[in-house]
């Protein structure tokens, strides 16, 4: 078995822990932190199902997504937030912090295993931890931590701790139908695709491609796998009093809305368009962040050595190209459905990092330290537009330049280069928490007074995604949203009519604050991550402090003078 050359120190392996952990503990109740837009949508639902007072049926403020996904995740998070007695984004994200872990755990053990080698583990786990995709859907209120958990399970422990046997048990078979029907029960019954379909064909591989023996031994016992995992999943219908909402909004829209190709040729599109077969040829290296090249150079590698392949590596090529091959079926593609193929990723390239050539890694610590140079940059010009004065605390100016100085390090120190590749990106997250800290910390909230004064009142909020309203539940509990399209322009006289209301602006913009009609209750600083056609035009003109940040108003109407 190829070994890595890589070795970690003692304390550079405490160093790297530790930092993985502060990466993704750091900022984890933060609004503005890596996620996908879907998560507040999530949260609504977690909401006010636990505000309904039972489990079933889910209930949302937006009646098209109520049923968008199964109920796993929004138990999971009725059940860490007390049914929403403690309502607030690190209570619902941490779990899948854990599970994130527990994936990084598992990617550890199999790597350690299949290369005799601790720090051959240690490197597996940082890589699966420090690829972006983790980072981004794997600490959020998202079901890709549960769903990546559950699928890669049974693969693991068939690598790690079973010997020497074609195909699985009926007790394996019982065992692994029930981790993918939890799988299921986060996500959707179509993961029992990937997941018996992965069993079928290590099974075929293990007994060399003997059909016949194939289906008389392992085809009856995947078979039972797959059954007991959609026995699981139909505990959603068996359990909620309204089935038939299910079936219409959740396998047909939700599912095999999927397939739908607008009227237009399946093939076209599979060959061509923004959800093209390519996108999930990219999905990968997208997945891997700033790992990109390596992965690209992994695959490279094992087509140039493929005679040279072990057995276990097989197998966890086989898992990748299942994933792969599943979700290049529907008609909407998109990389967060590959990265139950990441575990994966991470072992074989801590088997093969030492044969990765050096300037990759050179490319990858060089993007780091341009990216926290233009956190100092963006975090300089914030406190230039703001005008409040000291924003950032010494400590933040101080981690943004040591992450700097660690990708330096590795890059021209030769020796170190391989081994600093992973760590100093995991630094970057932590400084990425640190550049968020005047949107986190006091002036990235309404206050006390600004929260007792909403309490109880219907108040529009401005949104550019659905559910983006759910944000103002968490710094204002007790208030009604009301959601408006920010597109342009703020509809001020529209708002008005509410006596209350919430207003997105720059923060040059005093046209709201100077208004006599109008008393400002509270403000909080806000960094916006999604732009119109029109804002990332501004910017590419130069303009980028006015549409990067800006301030949220709390904005109370005053009675017209008599």
């Amino acid at each position: 078995m190829q070994s890595a050359a890589v070795r970690f120190s003692a304390w550079g392996a405490v160093v790297s822990i530790i930092l993985a952990i502060a990466a993704y503990f750091a900022a984890l109740g933060s609004d503005h932190a890596a996620t996908n837009g879907d998560e507040l949508l999530y949260a609504q639902i977690a909401r006010v199902t636990a505000e309904s007072g039972a489990l079933l049926p889910l209930q949302t403020a937006i009646e098209f997504h109520r049923n968008t996904k199964p109920p796993a995740l929004f138990w999971q998070g009725i059940l860490t937030t007390d049914w929403a007695k403690n309502w607030s984004l690190w209570e619902l994200r941490w779990p899948n912090v854990a599970y994130s872990f527990g994936i990084a755990a598992m990617v550890f053990l199999l790597a350690r295993k299949l290369s005799g080698h601790a720090s051959t583990g240690l490197l597996a786990a940082l890589a699966y931890l420090a690829f972006f995709g983790t980072y981004r859907y794997g600490r959020v209120f998202l079901t890709s931590a549960p769903e990546t958990f559950w699928l890669f399970a049974p693969f693991f422990i068939l690598l790690c701790f079973v010997k020497n046997q074609p195909g699985i048990s009926w007790l394996q078979a019982l065992a692994f139908g029930l981790m993918f029907g939890a799988a299921l029960l986060y996500k959707s019954f179509a993961l029992v695709l990937p997941a018996t379909a992965g069993l079928a064909w290590w099974g075929l591989h293990q007994r060399g491609y003997r059909f016949g023996e194939w289906l008389r031994r392992d085809v009856p016992r995947v078979a039972l796998s797959g059954i007991v995992a959609l026995g699981v999943f139909s505990l959603w219908f068996i359990l909620d009093p309204e089935r038939e909402l299910l079936f219409r909004d959740f396998v047909l829209k939700e599912n095999v809305g999927k397939f739908n190709t607008g009227g237009q040729n399946y093939f076209l599109n599979l060959l061509w368009g923004q959800s093209s077969i390519w996108r999930n040829v990219a999905a990968i290296p997208i997945n891997a962040g700033l790992l990109a090249l390596t992965t690209i150079a992994l695959f490279v590698i094992a087509w140039i050595k493929r005679r040279e392949t072990t057995e276990p590596e097989r197998l966890l090529w086989i898992w990748i190209a299942t994933v792969f091959l599943a979700f290049t079926l529907p008609n909407q593609r998109d990389e967060r459905y590959l990265l139950p193929a990441m575990p994966a990723v991470a072992v074989l390239l801590a088997l093969h990092w030492t044969q990765i050539p050096r300037w990759i890694f050179c490319i990858t610590l060089l993007a780091v330290a341009v990216i926290a140079l233009g956190m100092v940059l963006g975090g300089a010009l914030l406190t230039t537009t703001a005008g409040l004065g000291t924003l950032y605390p010494w400590y933040a100016w101080l981690l943004l330049s040591a992450v700097m100085g660690f990708a330096a390090v590795g890059f021209f120190r030769k020796n170190l280069t391989h081994t600093l590749a992973v760590p100093a990106i995991l630094s970057l997250y932590l400084g990425y928490a640190a550049f968020l800290i005047p949107f986190d910390g006091p002036l990235g909230e309404f206050d006390g007074k600004a929260a007792a004064f909403a309490k109880g009142k219907t108040i529009p909020a401005p949104i550019n995604f659905n559910a983006r309203e759910e944000i103002y539940q968490f710094m204002l509990p007790g208030t009604q949203l009301a959601p408006y399209h920010t597109n342009n322009k703020i509809p001020v006289d529209k708002l008005a009519e509410s006596g209350v209301f919430i207003a997105t602006v720059s923060l040059d913009d005093d046209s709201i604050e100077s208004n006599p009609r109008f008393r400002i209750v509270g403000t909080r600083l806000q960094i916006i991550d999604r732009f119109n056609n029109t804002e990332t035009i501004d910017m590419l003109t130069g303009n980028v402090a006015r549409n990067l940040f800006k301030k949220d108003l709390l904005v109370e109407v005053l009675p017209a003078a008599q």
